[in-house]
């Protein structure tokens, strides 16, 4: 049906979304979250320590372990784990710690418009 919203998203479909030039993940656009979800390899660099003034994150891994970090605190995940990060919470050197890959999902509330560029074909490449 033409207009018709995707509704499911199946392991491995895709689509993947350039986010950064540096960061493919599939962007799934909600009306009031954006969730992403990521599959990462293990000799994947460590991302850079940040924060987000408008938004609260959730990551929830699916798939290995990762090292990550949050307010100072080094935090270790493994599946099914789930991780809330408040607005403006200094976080980030996430890396894998399994081999080949972790999965997880990032959900951001309110949307990540940034993200949502993604999906639209709107990040340099």
């Amino acid at each position: 049906m033409a207009g018709k919203k995707r509704v499911l998203f199946r392991n491995g479909e895709g689509p993947v979304h350039r986010v950064r030039p540096d960061l493919d993940g599939t962007v799934i656009a909600g009306e009031g979250v954006t969730v992403v979800r990521w599959e990462v390899p293990v000799d994947r660099p460590p991302t850079p320590i940040h924060s987000h003034d408008a938004h609260e994150q959730f990551m929830i891994l699916l798939a290995g372990e990762i090292e990550t970090h949050v307010g100072g605190e080094t935090i270790v995940m493994r599946p099914g784990d789930v991780l809330r990060i408040e607005k403006r919470v200094p976080h980030g050197a996430t890396r894998v710690r399994s081999r080949p890959s972790a999965v997880w999902l990032d959900v951001f509330s309110p949307p990540r418009e940034d993200y949502l560029a993604a999906v639209r074909g709107e990040v340099e490449k």
